[in-house]
């Protein structure tokens, strides 16, 4: 069924991650430029070795499923985006299944953590202060030589136009996910909450939703178009949902490198060693052009970001996903389906080794669990990862993987339910898997809810899944309103009930209230920059790290990046120029339209009505629904619920809706058939019984 109704989405998604997208799609700058970025990591290369490391029952399922595909594609043949590319498809194999995981554990999650890493970087070699910034990310810059960050090229960036190849990739860049316990439902039975949030613009939708039935066992849930996976589902037994854990498993180190006499390029060790870098040659093809070699240097510590141009420093990137045994992730996916109860499904995700997820769990036996996975590196003491460090000083390498004892995990809590929605992670013996400063903003409103609910139904759970409400308003009102002058603003915000609704217009007022505060104590040409506070509060550049940071110093009496000014003359200033602006419902700010991945954005794609009119979008990154709607270079991007789910283990069925359908033809009426109960946020009933 991948194959029949989403085979452009697999061979597309197969062909980016190989890093032959110019080749086999479309010469584009864009395609040629992500095709450099995945073949200069050269994840590819390591398949076929994890393929044999497979272990016998996973990989015959593997091989069942490419069959699967195969028989599929065969029957459908070329799609009519395949045909327009005359894009050749070639025999889905286990390595393609690897590939496709690699989008999510890779382009989708691990890219996201280098963007913040690569974010922290500008910020020092800005100019930034240095002590401010310290303060800004409080104990995670400790280790950082600044003076040697700023003596090192600036990093290579992608362009706006390969960054958006890479949002339409799987990337979680936020979820929620809750269990609850017996004890505090109303049907006597554990209930499953999920709802993973990435782009769900761009149709069709990332997951494609299946109930499989073999004897008199089940699966249903959300599936990944491509891979042999359940990324949030139900059997018989066990319920399970994920989020993205954001943790630490990518680092940026900085080279020293020199070129010999030969002509060979060298990197230092120590203060006079030099060693050669291994040299790999790429070839990027390009659809009906000469390819290009692709020189990519590397070393045990990992792959410098560019060609060097002269002797100096350089950036190089290490990530835990190239080591042995990487592959293994596919079968953590394929045994919780098996998994006979919480406690067997949590044993089966810690051994999970990408990428970094929360699972929370729920069984037919009133257990409940959350646990942690993911390969973190084991790094000196008092390193956070979060900034480069000198790859010449061996104390500064990595030193195996950290073991599991180190990943979050709960069974059975006392409080009677579990929660995770992208939070900081504990620190545990001075070791942090999550080096990002995080927003709990979502967290602590489902924890609100959890705390008070009493024999809670399904219904109340899917209501809790539409919750618009903001804590982040809620923390940060009486901080700012004693400073406004306006009393109108005032009154208004005061009696604000901190709704993120479509025809809210006191959400605007807050979020302008907030952008002009932040441009004022933090835009100034000694601090962030105004261009800067503005990227990474509005384009795609938004980092929920730096927010989450500057949330914390707005609530604090004294700070240095407010040093020789006043907090609340600063903050007056922000609020005297809402007047500037003209009064507008929070759907005037917020709205998005959905278009098609093959055909949006182009002439004909309009003319054939593949992208939509608004839709106004509720929510924003700080609630429950998280409805964040973002401008990149040429069109807008959005993370939001991209599936929700809700199981009553006391049943044998689940509710969902999702922003899609499962056929990616424009033409089908199955292209967005879920979308209006999206929207209404009205549920299916899913049951593996016949004739429902």
């Amino acid at each position: 069924m991948h194959a029949t109704d989403r085979i452009t989405q697999i061979m597309f998604a197969r062909a980016v991650s190989a890093g032959r997208a110019a080749e086999l799609i479309a010469d584009k700058e864009e395609l040629r430029e992500t095709d450099r970025f995945f073949r200069r990591m050269g994840l590819h290369r390591n398949h076929p070795r994890e393929v044999g490391l497979l272990r016998n029952h996973i990989r015959e399922q593997v091989a069942h499923y490419c069959a699967g595909v195969n028989d599929g594609a065969n029957a459908v043949g070329q799609s009519w985006p395949m045909w327009a590319t005359g894009f050749e498809s070639e025999p889905w194999d286990p390595v393609s299944v690897l590939l496709i995981g690699n989008l999510l554990s890779f382009g989708g999650l691990a890219v996201s953590q280098l963007e913040n890493e690569r974010i922290v970087v500008e910020l020092i070699q800005s100019g930034a202060s240095e002590a401010a910034l310290r303060e800004m990310f409080a104990d995670r810059l400790d280790h950082v030589d600044f003076d040697l960050i700023r003596q090192v090229a600036s990093m290579p960036r992608m362009s706006d136009e390969a960054l958006e190849v890479l949002a339409d990739l799987p990337r979680l860049a936020g979820s929620n996910a809750w269990a609850v316990a017996p004890s505090r439902t109303a049907s006597g039975g554990a209930i499953l909450c999920s709802d993973p949030h990435l782009e769900i613009n761009r149709l069709p939708a990332i997951w494609y939703e299946a109930v499989l039935r073999w004897d008199d066992d089940y699966v249903m849930g959300a599936t990944l178009p491509g891979c042999p996976l359940v990324a949030v589902g139900r059997t018989s037994k066990l319920s399970w949902g994920v989020t993205y854990m954001k943790g630490d498993t990518i680092d940026i180190f900085v080279e020293d490198c020199r070129q010999a006499p030969t002509g060979q390029w060298q990197y230092r060790r120590g203060e006079k060693k030099w060693h050669d870098f291994q040299i790999r040659q790429e070839e990027i093809g390009r659809k009906g052009g000469e390819s290009e070699t692709l020189m990519v240097l590397e070393n045990p510590q990992g792959t410098l970001e560019a060609d060097p141009a002269a002797d100096g420093y350089q950036f190089s990137l290490n990530w835990t996903g190239t080591s042995p045994g990487s592959g293994a992730a596919i079968g953590a996916w394929l045994d919780v389906i098996a998994a006979p109860d919480v406690a067997s499904g949590m044993e089966v995700a810690e051994q999970c080794p990408q990428p970094t997820l929360c699972w929370v769990f729920a069984d037919i036996e009133g257990n409940i669990g959350m646990q942690g996975n993911g390969r973190f590196p084991v790094r000196r003491s008092g390193a956070t990862g979060l900034a480069p460090l000198a790859a010449w000083d061996e104390v500064n390498h990595w030193d195996g993987f950290l073991p599991p004892e180190y990943l979050p995990s709960i069974y059975n809590p006392e409080c009677g339910f579990v929660a995770t929605a992208n939070e900081e992670q504990p620190v545990v013996d001075g070791v942090r898997v999550t080096s990002q400063t995080l927003p709990d903003y979502r967290k602590r409103r489902i924890v609100e809810q959890l705390n008070y609910a009493d024999e809670v139904t399904v219904e109340e759970m899917q209501a809790l899944q539409y919750d618009y409400i903001s804590l982040q308003a809620r923390d940060l009102l009486p901080y700012l309103l004693p400073h406004v002058a306006d009393k109108n603003v005032v009154h208004r915000l005061e009696n604000w009930n901190l709704d993120y609704t479509p025809d809210s217009h006191e959400a605007v007022l807050f979020q302008r209230l907030y952008r002009n505060t932040l441009l004022e104590i933090f835009g100034h040409a000694e601090g962030l920059g105004r261009r800067r506070v503005l990227y990474v509060a509005t384009r795609v550049g938004f980092s929920s790290m730096v927010i989450a940071a500057v949330d914390r110093i707005l609530k604090k009496e004294d700070s240095l990046w407010w040093k020789g000014r006043n907090k609340g003359d600063l903050i007056r200033a922000a609020a005297e120029k809402l007047s500037l602006e003209a009064d507008k419902p929070w759907s005037d700010v917020n709205n998005f339209y959905f278009t098609d991945r093959f055909f949006g954005g182009i002439s004909g794609g309009r003319l054939l009505g593949f992208e939509s009119r608004p839709y106004p979008m509720p929510g924003n990154f700080a609630t429950i629904f998280q409805g964040h709607v973002l401008q990149t270079a040429k069109r807008s991007s959005t993370f939001a619920p991209s599936y929700h789910f809700v199981a009553d283990m006391a049943t044998s069925e689940a509710w969902s809706n999702l922003p899609g359908g499962p056929s990616e033809s424009r033409f089908s009426a199955y292209y967005k058939s879920d979308v209006p109960r999206w929207f209404d946020g009205h549920y299916k009933r899913l049951s593996w019984e016949e004739n429902v």
